[in-house]
């Protein structure tokens, strides 16, 4: 198996991706477990392997009055027409226009297309979706942190994204992020200092080439906090790595298994 791996650095002050939050109103928003309908409003590919879906209408407008739709890293559950419901990070929110914009990884040309990734790769304007949610994306930074490392595969991406937005320049930033295509890198924008490393390995072990990359690396100096997502077996030996070998305190430390090489509808049980 190989590996490339190259980096990139990003510009310091850049405006963070999701906006401000308009006053909030008096009506109060709905409950977060009730299943509500959208309509999809615009559809975009972002790279061979990632598609963009808008969406849209009163259900997602009253959505938004949830002040947890602005916390780095949140999602919502998605009920596909023929599927179970799967959770996708909220890439961005627009109150004004009262879209709301998720990125779902395309997986048709690598044998682990689920019922989600065949709909958002056939899916257009016009048609509904069923969602729920916000829920929190497990990104709690302590207080004294100097340093943050995010790491994930495709599907972890818009919540890196979306989670390196809401850091400040006071903080040292790296992200690993492994994608099936070089084809597939994306900005990245953070005010923090930000370095990033790409990844690209081979398709028939997502994940390893991450692995490999993390298993070698020191901490930076100082206390800091560490966010990972992907594939599930990849995630828990990362975890173990991090807490196990390198003693890193549990409340510095963030994983989610998003999904299972082989498994259609994995559930996360870390």
């Amino acid at each position: 198996m190989t590996a490339n791996a190259f980096e990139a650095h990003a510009p310091r002050a850049l405006p963070p991706a999701f906006p401000l939050p308009l006053p909030s109103t008096a009506e109060a928003p709905p409950a977060r477990g009730l299943r509500r309908e959208a309509c999809v409003l615009r559809c975009s590919l972002v790279t061979p392997h990632m598609r963009r879906i808008t969406l849209g209408g009163p259900d997602v407008a009253a959505f938004l009055r949830h002040a947890a739709t602005d916390q780095p890293g949140a999602w919502v559950k998605v009920f596909v027409p023929g599927g179970e419901g799967r959770a996708y990070t909220i890439r961005r929110v627009d109150r004004v226009a009262a879209t709301l914009e998720l990125d779902f990884v395309l997986h048709g040309d690598s044998g682990h297309e689920g019922p989600a990734s065949a709909w958002a790769a056939r899916v257009q304007p016009g048609e509904s979706v069923g969602f729920a949610g916000p829920r929190d994306g497990g990104f709690a930074l302590p207080p004294d942190a100097r340093w943050v490392m995010l790491a994930g595969d495709a599907t972890a991406l818009p919540a890196i994204q979306a989670i390196a937005a809401s850091l400040g320049p006071e903080i040292r930033l790296k992200t690993y992020v492994e994608v099936p295509t070089a084809a597939d890198v994306q900005e990245i924008r953070s005010r923090a200092v930000l370095r990033t490393c790409w990844l690209t390995g081979d398709p028939s072990e997502p994940g390893l080439a991450l692995q490999q990359q993390l298993m070698h690396r020191p901490q930076p100096a100082g206390p800091g906090y560490i966010w990972l997502a992907g594939e599930s077996g990849v995630v828990r030996t990362l975890r173990a790595h991090f807490l196990n070998d390198q003693g890193l305190a549990r409340e510095r430390l963030s994983a989610k298994g998003y999904w299972k090489h082989g498994e259609a509808d994995h559930r996360d049980r870390a």
